[in-house]
């Protein structure tokens, strides 16, 4: 005997389709800011001295950070000699503005939503992607300004970080965002150049995020489950009844 009807049926289809749903849209990666398949222009390539940032911007949704990409290159004579990575921002986009001369009103150092301290020696001699998953899982605000800070720690002064760069503009989000460096005098300033800094400058990085699930599929979904639970427990009794 069949304990489940045909409208018992059409309800666990109905949850595990709003699963199936929820599962696909928090898997899903979103790609933010993609300058890494540029190619690199070695004569833009940007050490730390001691700090680099670059920018990039949340749509209308909230995501939550999957993915840090770099394009980074190190020398270390000396095992002390540290750089910390750190995601920083979260300025809402209505409240950045832009002057010519002065950049943005913004600035790197404000508290870290998250950072990892690394040696420097932990990097290729040569241009490498390095993936920093520690700043992965972060919750970022929609419409915001958020930038990937570079601080090296060099208690000998020959120690360097270096982050790629390239005069491509083509790649997502690229052309709007903006970059900091001793080259902008520590101002953030635009990618596609504007004087007084002229020339076209993204630092290398790709930057992907997955879609944060509304409240209201969280709440289909825990409708879905308590169906389920009733379904399975409507099943019990009726198995017990016919025993």
């Amino acid at each position: 005997m069949s304990f489940f009807s045909k409208s018992d049926a059409r309800t666990v289809l109905g949850c595990a389709a709003i699963g199936l749903m929820t599962c696909s849209a928090s898997a899903r990666a979103d790609v933010l800011f993609d300058s890494l398949d540029s190619p690199n222009n070695p004569d833009y390539e940007v050490a730390t001295a001691p700090e680099i940032a670059a920018t990039f911007m949340t749509g209308a949704s909230s995501v939550r950070l999957s993915d840090v990409a770099l394009l980074l290159q190190g020398s270390a004579p000396s095992s002390a000699d540290t750089f910390t990575v750190a995601l920083q921002g979260g300025v809402p986009l209505a409240n950045v503005s832009f002057d010519p001369v002065f950049g943005l009103n913004v600035n790197p150092g404000p508290p870290d939503l998250a950072s990892v301290t690394l040696p420097v020696s932990s990097l290729s001699t040569n241009l490498t992607v390095e993936h920093f998953s520690q700043l992965t899982g972060v919750a970022l605000q929609p419409n915001a300004l958020y930038w990937i800070d570079i601080i090296a720690h060099r208690p000998d002064l020959d120690a360097t970080v270096n982050w790629g760069a390239t005069a491509d503009m083509s790649g997502v989000g690229v052309a709007e965002n903006y970059n900091f460096s001793s080259l902008t005098d520590f101002g953030f300033f635009q990618n596609q150049g504007v004087p007084p800094f002229p020339a076209d400058l993204a630092l290398q990085m790709e930057i992907s995020a997955s879609p944060v699930p509304e409240p209201s599929v969280w709440s289909l979904m825990g409708l879905g489950f308590v169906g389920l639970g009733f379904m399975g427990w409507r099943g019990s009794r009726t198995a017990a009844r016919t025993a």
